[in-house]
C-alpha cells in the first residue's frame, strides 16, 4: 500500500502546493498555468475526516499534474466537455495505477479477496478497485492472467 504521506511528499517534490478549501460540490481541483509560480492542488476540507477518499482524490489530482498538464479547460462547452472527460480518465488511470500495484492486485485476487477486501487492502475506494479491473480487462499485457482468473478463480471484471 502506498502510504498517504507519500502522496504529500510527491506533491512537495514536484513543487505542487496543497491548499484546503470549503468546496461543496467538488472534492479536489488541480490548477496550473504558466503564469503561476507553482501548480496547486486544492482539496475539500471534508476530506480531513475521510483518509481513504482523500488518498483517491489527491492521487487523482496528482494524475492531472503528470498526465494532463498543459491541457487547459477554461469554459466548458460541447467539445470541451469531451476533452475534459478524456483528461479525467487519464488522471484517474494514473491514480489507480499508482495506488493499486498490478501484480499485488492480481495476487490478492488469486488469494480470493473480493472487491471490498481489495479496497481495504489498498486503502482506496471500491471504485478504484473497479477501475483497476476495467484497466486490466483491456490490457494486452495482462490478458492471459485475466483470462485465467476468470476461469480458475471465477473473477468477474
Amino acid at each position: 500500500m502506498i502510504p498517504t504521506h507519500f502522496l504529500y511528499q510527491l506533491a512537495d517534490y514536484e513543487g505542487i502546493k496543497i491548499e484546503w478549501h470549503d468546496f461543496t460540490h467538488i472534492q479536489g481541483l488541480y490548477t496550473y498555468t504558466p503564469t503561476m509560480t507553482a501548480p496547486v492542488v486544492t482539496l475539500s476540507h471534508q476530506l480531513h475526516t475521510n483518509e481513504r477518499k482523500l488518498r483517491c482524490v489527491l492521487s487523482h489530482e496528482l494524475g492531472h499534474h503528470f498526465k494532463t498538464v498543459g491541457h487547459h479547460i477554461i469554459a466548458p462547452n460541447g467539445t470541451s466537455s469531451l476533452y475534459a472527460n478524456k483528461n479525467e480518465i487519464l488522471a484517474t488511470k494514473w491514480a489507480v495505477d499508482l495506488m493499486i500495484d498490478t501484480y499485488t492486485f492480481l495476487e490478492r485476487l488469486e488469494d480470493g479477496l473480493n472487491r471490498q477486501e481489495l479496497a481495504d487492502y489498498f486503502y482506496v475506494l471500491p471504485e478504484f478497485v473497479d477501475s483497476k479491473g476495467e484497466l486490466l480487462k483491456v490490457s494486452s499485457e495482462h490478458a492471459e492472467v485475466v483470462a485465467e482468473l476468470k476461469v480458475s478463480y471465477d473473477v468477474i471484471f
